[in-house]
């Protein structure tokens, strides 16, 4: 009888292994340890494959989000004039595509851009991030003009902070998925499978 071993699928081990234990009276030990102890858990297929299509998600999402904000009559957002709407969300639908592609098809050479698109993704959401908190925290490169009554302008700051802060979240989620997905390792990916 085989049993598949609880911390890699692809390893299996045999009930020949588990032999008595003098030492504790005769009870079951195991032999010898599995091959899997003390060495690098395997990245389960499929797992990048999830990152990335996360990290796709996240970057139409930050996309349509900032169209949206870039669309307001006063452009006073510091994320929405630094771009980082446009930019931020083609990193991430890159670095997410280039993940589903080096799961699909197991190249070490995929393996590596991917890691390395993923590490310019963390760097850009980071960015993404600061902006969107300071856009939450109320720093404005305007203020509403006079065309308008202060409480339309109260009203107008408080919808965009509340979407800026739906953005910090989305720019952070983006962090840690990218610094998930850039520190695959090459060799669990590309000899395991």
């Amino acid at each position: 009888m085989k049993m598949s071993n609880p911390i890699t699928s692809n390893k299996v081990f045999d009930h020949d292994d588990v032999q008595p234990n003098e030492k504790d009276g005769g009870g079951a030990g195991v032999s010898s340890p599995p091959k899997s102890l003390g060495q690098p858990v395997s990245v389960q297929r499929g797992y990048p494959k999830v990152l990335g299509t996360i990290q796709i998600l996240i970057g139409f999402l930050v996309l349509l989000i900032g169209a949206t904000m870039s669309a307001s009559p006063v452009l006073d957002s510091i994320a929405v004039q630094s771009g980082i709407f446009v930019w931020g969300a083609v990193t991430y639908v890159i670095a997410g595509s280039l993940t589903v592609a080096a799961d699909n098809h197991l190249n070490e050479w995929l393996v590596d851009v991917s890691r390395g698109m993923n590490r310019c993704a963390a760097i850009v959401s980071f960015a993404g991030t600061v902006l969107y908190s300071l856009d939450t925290a109320g720093f404005r490169l305007s203020f509403c003009n006079n065309s308008g009554s202060f409480q339309d302008c109260q009203k107008y700051w408080i919808r965009s902070q509340g979407i800026a802060g739906v953005m910090v979240v989305f720019s952070f989620l983006e962090f840690i998925v990218a610094i998930c997905a850039s520190s695959i390792p090459r060799k669990a990916v590309c000899h395991v499978f």
